[in-house]
Formats: structure tokens, C-alpha cells, sequence
């Protein structure tokens, strides 16, 4: 699978995940500071809410495609996601920088095969 296509992932083990990158790892949340992520080669992940607005998912996805960050889908809604990662707000495009100890990226790597 290439960068182009979301991964999946669902739901229960993402917000299991995202909680433990939140204490151990480092997430930035927003799309600009995404997107510049992405761009700059920084993010190992990007993940989208279900109710990401269209451009700026074209955007991300767009973003992804040039730096070969893989992104993914997520069931979530922004408000969802955004407590998920352990913030009182909502977030329609996160960033993972940082894993932490979990074990996100080993899933990542493995749908990517």
C-alpha cells in the first residue's frame, strides 16, 4: 500500500493508541501546523477526522503525497479526536511527530506491506 491510500485503523485501538502517544509521544494538532509537518518531513503520521472539510483534506493529502507521509482516516469525529489526544477541543487534522512507547507505528508499517 503507498502513502496515497488512508490507512485503517479502528476506532477503540486508536484511542488507546492516541493516549499513550499523548503522555509518551509528541502530537501537534491543527491543519497548518499538520500540513508544515508533513511538508518539512517531521510528521510520521498524519491522521484526519471523518468530518475533515473536503479542501483541507485535499490539502493534507496533497502534502502527504510529496513528503510520502502516510495518513489515515480515521471514524472519528474532530471533537472525538481531539479528546481522544487528551485536548478539551476539537481537532480535524492531527499530527504524530513523536510515537511515544506505542505501538501505532509498527500497525502503520504493516498495512503499508
Amino acid at each position: 500500500m503507498s502513502s496515497t491510500e488512508p490507512l485503517e485503523i479502528e476506532l477503540k485501538d486508536l484511542k488507546r493508541h492516541l493516549e499513550v502517544i499523548s503522555r509518551t509521544g509528541k502530537i501537534i494538532f491543527g491543519f497548518r501546523q499538520s500540513k508544515l509537518s508533513a511538508l518539512n518531513k517531521k510528521a510520521k503520521l498524519i491522521i484526519l477526522s471523518r468530518d475533515c472539510p473536503p479542501n483541507l483534506e485535499r490539502e493534507i493529502k496533497i502534502a502527504c503525497r510529496i513528503s510520502r507521509t502516510p495518513y489515515l482516516k480515521s471514524n472519528a469525529s474532530s471533537k472525538e479526536l481531539g479528546y481522544m489526544a487528551g485536548k478539551p477541543f476539537s481537532s480535524a487534522v492531527i499530527s504524530i511527530v513523536d510515537f511515544g512507547s506505542s505501538t501505532l507505528l509498527e500497525q502503520v508499517t504493516e498495512a503499508q506491506e
